[in-house]
């Protein structure tokens, strides 16, 4: 299985659609930066956590939708004909499409650790900030409830018909690119497009100047939700994969 891992990502990688992808996320990621989270978001400081926050919630809906390219390989022709040539063979058909999905985790997460790393440049060299530790809670917690969501929706949906894939991917830019349709840092705040730029403006400042960075508990418990919601339609979507 280790080996069909790293053939998998080595294909991931090296095609393409995924060169471009990433081009297009970093390209856009680089204008985020310089166009609207070097002004800071909701009057804080831009390497402030809710800055950062809101730079990976800017990015969010083009990461899903890499992410959802990355599960169309698995639904293709060729991979149904490789799929039934396989699961003739003695191996564990839901190990194999778990493997798979890694591999394709995997390539998102290179695309996520690139714009992760330019953001880190972006701060070192205009504004000489290196405390870099502050980010890992606003990275967790926006990156990984969407991931799963989006992986485990993705799954499950494209196990009944592959082009569902595609309203998905419309639906991940609705939730970026249209915030105003969800009520302000709630539950339903899958991206957190909302409550980082909202939020911070009804917190007291601290010492430093800057809002304490908090989180409420209706904003925890929607991304605990989105993850376990996720994880589970990502099970039940391995298991049809399997059949």
């Amino acid at each position: 299985m280790p080996r069909i891992f790293w053939y998998e990502l080595k294909r991931l990688i090296f095609n393409r659609l995924f060169l471009s992808l990433l081009t297009i996320t970093v390209v856009y990621s680089y204008l985020t930066l310089t166009r609207e989270i070097i002004l800071g978001i909701a009057f804080t400081a831009p390497f402030s956590p809710w800055s950062y926050g809101a730079y990976l919630a800017n990015l969010l809906p083009l990461l899903m939708i890499t992410l959802l390219f990355f599960i169309t390989f698995m639904y293709s022709n060729h991979e149904k004909q490789v799929r039934q040539l396989t699961f003739a063979t003695p191996v564990n058909p839901f190990k194999f499409g778990l493997v798979k999905v890694s591999a394709m985790t995997a390539g998102f997460l290179v695309v996520s650790l690139f714009i992760i790393v330019l953001s880190m440049v972006f701060y070192a060299i205009l504004f000489r900030f290196y405390c870099f530790s502050d980010f890992i809670l606003p990275i967790a917690i926006t990156l990984i409830p969407s991931l799963l969501f989006f992986l485990g929706a993705s799954l499950l949906l494209s196990g009944i018909h592959v082009s569902t894939l595609y309203v998905l991917m419309v639906a991940a830019l609705l939730l970026g690119f249209l915030p105003g349709i969800l009520p302000t840092h709630t539950f339903l705040d899958l991206y957190g497009s909302s409550f980082f730029s909202t939020y911070p403006l009804a917190l007291p400042i601290g010492l430093d100047g800057e809002p304490i960075f908090s989180l409420p508990v209706s904003f925890i418990s929607g991304q605990i939700f989105f993850s376990a919601t996720g994880l589970l339609m990502a099970f039940l979507g391995l298991k049809r994969y399997a059949k």
